[in-house]
């Protein structure tokens, strides 16, 4: 199955791909109305307007060093996940998105390692009774999940980061796909490059993911980017994911838009087709 991953809006309602993901809250923290019958994207914890107006609200280390767009290895702001107040607002958000129907979150887990130590971090781990912080973080993004998946009408889809090793998911973001399985219907791993100039990591870390997610009762979809890439160089990669995923979500910039739709034309997906219809979620 073959997707596009939109922000414009008329092309996500063109429904030219058997599936369209449209960016309804993106990590700038802008947000619009979701469209009917896509997978509407929800931005989590990356909210970098959030994190610019209130820095104290972003996640932060041990040393202080909090998740904004300056903090090195960060490209948006991430707010702490303990935040109740936003975490009440991003629920609300999701039942608002979620009425529509499919919903993917992204920017989903802790930011990173380190992340986060501020004094309610701490308070919260200690009143939990977890054995350590990895544990705990894992059990406050998994209720996390579990309370979003109550709010959304149709299927969920959990975005991961795209390391499949063993364990690193939990000790890098809170994100266990073996607790998360029985909440979610699918999840999304980001393979994006630009241009994607050697495209041998993007076989392995897709082939990894298969294995990885094998044994679990979840859908597997892999996104490229289209930017900087050539079409031939795209429907090629489409190949090559195709054998390991569910479903390959092509992401495009207006400026790519055209190279997308010659990969759609090429590859065969949507012909025909209209946005996916939205069905009950199954998700206990």
């Amino acid at each position: 199955m073959l997707g596009v991953l939109t922000g414009d809006r008329a092309l996500a309602e063109e429904g030219i791909s058997d599936v369209t993901h449209y960016l309804a809250d993106r990590v700038s923290g802008h947000r619009v109305d979701p469209v009917d019958g896509a997978v509407n994207a929800v931005a989590c914890w990356g909210d970098t307007r959030q994190t610019c107006d209130d820095p104290e609200r972003a996640a932060v280390t041990a040393d202080g060093t909090r998740a904004t767009p300056e903090a090195r290895g960060h490209h948006w702001g991430t707010l702490c996940p303990t935040d109740p107040d936003y975490r009440t607002a991003l629920l609300d958000r999701i039942e608002h998105v979620g009425a529509t129907g499919d919903v993917r979150l992204t920017t989903l887990g802790f930011p990173g390692d380190g992340f986060c130590r501020c004094k309610r971090c701490s308070r919260r781990f200690d009143a939990s009774g977890q054995a350590d912080w990895v544990a705990w973080r894992t059990a406050e993004i998994t209720a996390f999940v579990d309370a979003a998946a109550d709010r959304v009408n149709g299927s969920l889809q959990a975005t991961l980061p795209p390391d499949p090793y063993p364990s690193h998911l939990r000790e890098r973001a809170g994100l266990d796909p073996e607790a998360l399985a029985p909440l979610v219907d699918g999840f999304l791993i980001p393979l994006c490059g630009m241009g994607y100039a050697t495209t041998y990591w993007v076989d392995t870390l897709a082939s990894g993911f298969a294995t990885r997610l094998a044994d679990l009762d979840a859908s597997f979809a892999v996104q490229l980017s289209a930017d900087g890439a050539e079409p031939d160089r795209l429907v090629d990669l489409v190949g090559i994911v195709d054998q390991y995923a569910d479903e390959v979500v092509v992401g495009t910039q207006p400026a790519d838009a055209a190279v997308v739709r010659e990969v759609v034309r090429r590859v065969g997906g949507g012909q025909g087709a209209t946005i996916r219809s939205t069905a009950p979620n199954q998700t206990p």
